[in-house]
């Protein structure tokens, strides 16, 4: 039974959500692909997928929604990850048929070129140091996260009600504080990762307390340190010596941030598993990272397009909705600033016109928003 449970949580957490980001990579530039970058994106396709399919049935199926939303998005999630899958083996043989006669490599995905992030092949000695010396401090905040869990007020929300969700069947229709009925939530309703919780645990067979308070941390803190290693690698382009520096830094400072109850630092270790958290640790810095790629001044020349980098604007903008109203709209004004300054400097209007097409996820959430508390 255990094991079936470990199973299912290896297949749900890693397994899909990877084959799920080959999808988006498909249209992101060659020399931008790697493991973490897939895995990163998996999440990003994965979470909107979730609040596509999580809303409408909180909106629109009275009994039993919860029920509902899992058959559909088990299908709609296998069957993104099986495309995913799919079109990766399909680039893959014939870049394969390509490389063995010697055919040009115009207009090739390379997909047999996909790597591991961190290579350690040509690295100094000091280099591995400083990498083993990071991911001992990662291992140290996993180890500490799971053996002194940390219980909140918000829990009483956020976890009560997932597991209001994975034992009734409903979403938002009990109240998780005391377990009586009420009319539906809307000011939770739309941000929608307790349901995803929920899904996991259902998934799973794991209680949801557990699956939130034991299980995520191992999930969440990593993706959030793939996040910094990529905006890590950007800033240190001319000298990748300085990325495990980089990367021991940002491991430091979430340990050392606890200078309030307020630090995304505080969320990031002590209350992982909530919307709040993940918005602050892991959407604010996915689209630090997509604008840094996005606005390099080589990325042009390098690649010749960017279409994939502004789908997974976008698809980090519908991630904000589904972890906070509030970043839903943070997003935007980050966006809007960063977008704005470069149409400015670079003279091109059609850099305001794409960053407001990325962002129409997130006009939709607000009005949406709005619509419903009328």
């Amino acid at each position: 039974m255990v094991l079936l449970k470990g199973i299912s949580l290896v297949l749900w957490l890693l397994v899909i959500p990877f084959c799920m980001g080959l999808l988006p990579a498909r249209w992101l530039p060659e020399n931008r692909r790697n493991a973490v970058v897939v895995f990163v994106a998996g999440y990003l396709v994965m979470l909107p997928l979730c609040w596509l399919v999580t809303v409408p049935c909180i909106l629109f199926v009275k009994y039993y929604s919860f029920r509902t939303m899992v058959v559909w998005f088990t299908v709609l999630a296998l069957l993104a990850a099986a495309a995913g899958a799919g079109l990766f083996l399909q680039d893959w043989k014939k870049d394969s048929v390509q490389r063995s006669g010697r055919a040009s490599g115009a207009g090739r995905k390379k997909w047999a070129d996909l790597k591991p992030a961190v290579d350690v092949r040509g690295m100094s000695a000091e280099v591995k140091i400083e990498w083993l010396l990071f991911f001992a401090l990662v291992g140290w905040q996993l180890y500490k996260a799971f053996t002194l869990a940390s219980f909140d007020g918000d829990d009483a929300e956020y976890v009560a009600q997932s597991l209001v969700t994975q034992q009734s069947g409903t979403m938002y229709l009990i109240k998780p504080y005391t377990g009586g009925t009420t009319s539906l939530d809307i000011r939770h309703s739309l941000a929608v990762l307790p349901v995803w919780t929920a899904y996991i645990a259902k998934m799973s067979g794991i209680h949801a307390t557990i699956l939130a308070h034991s299980i995520l941390p191992f999930l969440l803190i990593p993706l959030t340190y793939m996040v910094y290693y990529e905006i890590g690698k950007h800033l240190t382009a001319k000298n990748r010596e300085y990325l495990p520096v980089f990367m021991v830094i940002m491991a430091l400072l979430q340990m050392f941030g606890n200078v309030s109850i307020y630090t995304n630092e505080t969320f990031f270790l002590t209350r992982t598993w909530q919307g709040k958290s993940v918005a602050a640790n892991f959407v604010v810095p996915a689209t630090v990272w997509l604008l840094l790629w996005i606005f390099d001044k080589g990325n042009e020349r390098e690649t010749g397009h960017q279409g994939g980098m502004w789908l997974l604007l976008c698809l980090t903008n519908m991630t904000a909705g589904v972890c906070t109203s509030m970043v839903a709209f943070l997003n935007v004004v980050l966006i809007a600033a960063v977008a704005f300054w470069m149409a400015l400097t670079e003279r091109k209007f059609r850099i305001l016109v794409k960053a407001g097409f990325a962002c129409v996820p997130n006009l939709f959430y607000m009005v949406l928003y709005l619509f419903l508390h009328v």
